[in-house]
């Protein structure tokens, strides 16, 4: 029993180590969109300044106004245009980057999830080998706890990283609103999100590390007992 659960245990760290890549995840999307929300905002201000440069002393006085000192500066629209579009390709190739990484760590957790099918299973086999009821509720209960919990925030970052999927379908750097509204309902602990933190953070209780069944502990006392029995005898004998 102590293998098993000494198993579930690390199955958890691992699941537990996919929750918290999920966090930085999150995090570096809602950079990425924050960025392209507001270099988006900027372009148009570059394009109209395209539109009014050296036309007129009134278009002048109101490119100083936007651009300040950089008005005087030769190619600075241009050059500015490009670095913007440059910063919103990049931006968006990272989001899709992002994307696939929420894809493998779904992955991940079924995989985990799957790993602790088979550990129920063990921990079924061993109870036809135990025989008072306290031990067998011993030997399943904890992988049957960990199962319930592992699919159930399995199937909650399932949603969640599907609600993503969508919320960032056809995405287009050119409309700064939609932009907004993307990055607003980004996180999964918004309004919109699909993830109970507090179901992830406590809704498993782990059992203690040097946890053993009574029966085991009871037996090892008694071949502890019955050695030093038998060395005060041979010392007695000699």
């Amino acid at each position: 029993m102590a293998t098993t659960v000494k198993k579930c245990l690390k199955l958890h760290k691992l699941f537990v180590a996919e929750v918290t890549r999920n966090s930085r995840l999150e995090s570096e999307g809602s950079q990425v969109l924050s960025t392209l929300a507001n270099v988006s905002q900027r372009v148009p201000t570059l394009l109209q300044y395209d539109s009014t440069n050296g036309t007129g002393n009134g278009h002048l006085e109101g490119n100083v106004e936007t651009m300040g000192v950089l008005t005087y500066s030769s190619n600075t629209q241009a050059l500015l245009l490009q670095k913007h579009f440059l910063t919103l390709e990049k931006s968006l190739a990272f989001l899709s980057d992002i994307m696939r990484d929420f894809q493998e760590l779904l992955r991940h957790l079924r995989s985990f999830a799957s790993e602790c099918v088979v550990l129920v299973d063990d921990a079924l086999l061993e109870c036809e080998t135990v025989v008072s009821v306290d031990d067998e509720m011993a030997v399943v209960t904890f992988p049957l706890q960990l199962q319930e919990w592992m699919e159930t925030v399995l199937a909650m970052f399932e949603h969640e990283v599907l609600r993503k999927v969508r919320l960032v379908t056809n995405l287009e750097y050119s409309d700064p609103r939609r932009l907004n509204a993307v990055h607003k309902q980004w996180s999964s602990k918004g309004v919109m999100g699909n993830v109970d933190y507090d179901y992830v953070q406590t809704g498993l209780q782990l059992p203690q590390v040097n946890y053993c069944l009574p029966s085991q502990s009871s037996d090892s006392k008694s071949i502890t007992s019955e050695s030093k029995r038998k060395k005060k005898t041979n010392k007695a004998n000699k």
